[in-house]
């Protein structure tokens, strides 16, 4: 009830229906598989072994759209979609995984929906991951494909940026870089459950940590640890929320009620819209944290094509060349070594 108090006094937009059947059942399935794994020395190689039952469980059926494997600067990426559909556009998407983990066949599917939802060819990158590649390398990785899409010219043709959970952050954490470098920005992006906030400040990870099926407070003690570790996660490299919002593009948030990460979103499109942003967000009552990835459930079909329906709106609108920023105007940002640009 303190979450819902708390979306209702903010104005957010939220699901007036309550979760399917599927969705419960879905929800149930997490809590006792994911949620109960999570533990204090929790090693990696066990996530990835989960993760890696979970994404075969998830795409046992393949697709068939096109997919054609590529290397970007030295990044490891899948277009989705056939070529010809990169004149109607392009659609960036960092996959989640808590920077440690990739579910391929997984994500291979949501991009062949979006892909069919937008029109759209869709790029995937395989950005590293940590710990093997702590922080920054995923950040550069993601930077340096956004640079080669702009300077192939896509930025000339609708270009959007998508991404979940920690691919959310990344997909932030590039529009941040992309604007202080002066590059064109995209139409806009849509942030899935995004993580925002490493320091672990927002209510929400306390009045929901028995609410979200997902994680428990173990998860967000762990993950930080893998991929920063010993970093001040305050950094807005790794917590975007610190950052300089002003001039990034039209910014769309979904999350679920019951998310330990829900005012990560909440949060985050507070700060976009107090920097002039044009943002919006939607709360999907009692879903689960990036519940677009599960395809079986017909919220996901319904987020999939809001999201489908957001980038459609704001794929008419001008490209915009942001201005380089020497001086960043937020106290914390302004404290932050350069990263080095991939």
């Amino acid at each position: 009830l303190r979450g819902w108090r708390t979306i209702v006094q903010r104005n957010i937009t939220s699901s007036p229906v309550m979760p399917s059947f599927r969705a419960r059942l879905m929800n149930s399935f997490l809590r006792y598989t994911i949620r109960r794994a999570w533990r204090p020395g929790l090693q990696v190689g066990e996530i990835r072994a989960r993760a890696a039952r979970t994404d075969a469980l998830l795409a046992r059926r393949s697709s068939d759209i096109a997919v054609e494997s590529t290397e970007i600067g030295g990044v490891a990426a899948e277009w989705i979609g056939a070529a010809s559909l990169s004149e109607r556009g392009t659609l960036l998407y960092l996959h989640g995984g808590a920077w440690c983990m990739h579910l391929p066949f997984t994500y291979r599917r949501l991009a062949a929906r979006l892909s069919r939802l937008t029109g759209m060819r869709v790029l995937l990158p395989d950005y590293r991951l940590a710990p093997e590649h702590p922080f920054p390398a995923g950040i550069d990785d993601c930077f340096a494909v956004y640079r080669w899409l702009v300077a192939q010219g896509h930025a000339s043709r609708p270009l959007a940026i998508a991404g979940d959970s920690a691919g959310g952050s990344l997909a932030l954490v590039t529009l941040m870089r992309a604007r202080q470098a002066g590059l064109p920005m995209p139409r806009c992006a849509a942030l899935l459950s995004p993580s925002t906030d490493l320091t672990g400040s927002g209510p929400s990870t306390r009045y929901n940590a028995a609410a979200d099926p997902m994680f428990s407070p173990a998860a967000a003690d762990l993950l930080p640890d893998v991929y920063c570790p010993g970093l001040d996660r305050s950094n807005p490299l790794i917590s975007p929320l610190f950052g300089h919002w002003g001039g990034l593009p039209p910014l769309l948030f979904h999350a679920g009620s019951t998310e330990i990460l829900l005012d990560d979103s909440v949060r985050g499109h507070d700060r976009a819209r107090q920097a002039g942003v044009d943002a919006e967000i939607e709360v999907f009552v009692e879903l689960p944290h990036a519940f677009q990835l599960f395809e079986m459930l017909p919220e996901s079909g319904i987020a999939l094509a809001a999201v489908a329906d957001f980038i459609a709106g704001r794929s008419t609108r001008d490209v915009v060349q942001a201005p380089a920023v020497t001086a960043i105007p937020s106290a914390v940002e302004s404290e932050v070594p350069a990263i080095p640009q991939a």
